[in-house]
């Protein structure tokens, strides 16, 4: 089975929006590519991961599994970035001299 990762964060988002079009205005992409993108994915795994109707969409529940599975590693991931960021502050001591001026 090979996967293309860049998938996961477009599951998760359909996932939490129960619908495509708000997925796609979530991660700026179209809905069209929203819904290529999950039927991909779901080839990929072999399996049906939503239903799709003509308002929402709905996990099945081996898409509620996989979500479940997911969201406690991905929130560890944008944990991690976000504590990377913030590393980019300047460190140690900063040393001003200023001399005085006679007139």
């Amino acid at each position: 089975m090979r996967l293309d990762y860049n998938l996961l964060p477009l599951f998760l988002a359909v996932a939490e929006e129960d619908n495509f079009r708000a997925a796609a205005d979530r991660l700026g992409v179209t809905r069209s590519a929203v819904s290529q993108g999950i039927r991909r994915f779901e080839d990929d795994l072999g399996a049906m991961l939503v239903t799709r109707t003509t308002r929402a969409v709905r996990l099945t529940e081996a898409g509620q599994r996989l979500y479940d599975a997911l969201c406690r590693p991905m929130s560890d991931i944008v944990q991690a970035l976000e504590g990377v960021d913030g590393d980019q502050s300047p460190r140690g001591r900063l040393r001003i001299a200023v001399t005085s001026i006679a007139e």
